[in-house]
């Protein structure tokens, strides 16, 4: 399987014990993109790198600002499952499937 990077972690948080939300997040694709979860590997600014289970999935961003796009209240985020914080360092590079970076990136809006 080919995998390519699909993001550098530019910030990163705990929404749970279990779940790291890493950003950036992304617009949700035209095609038929399904949430999902996908073994990644996390390549931290060390060089060291390890693999996890991460989820794909649609968030709806509450801005009361009428005048935000629908892209920016409308996102694929993606959450690192069952890491800590620290094992996730800013700077890392997330690497997936070339047909998920392919997807990711063929954005609706």
């Amino acid at each position: 399987m080919s995998v390519s990077e699909l993001l550098t972690v530019e910030e990163r948080f705990m929404i749970d014990d279990r779940r790291i939300v890493v950003v950036p997040d992304f617009p949700v694709p035209r095609s038929s993109w399904k949430p999902s979860e996908e073994t990644v590997t996390i390549r931290r600014p060390d060089g060291s790198e390890f693999e996890a289970i991460a989820q794909f999935k649609h968030t709806h961003f509450n801005i009361p600002d009428p005048t935000v796009s629908i892209d920016r209240r409308w996102r694929v985020t993606v959450c690192i499952l069952n890491t800590a914080k620290e094992d996730v360092p800013i700077g890392s590079k997330l690497l997936v499937r070339n047909e998920l970076v392919n997807q990711l990136m063929d954005s609706k809006f």
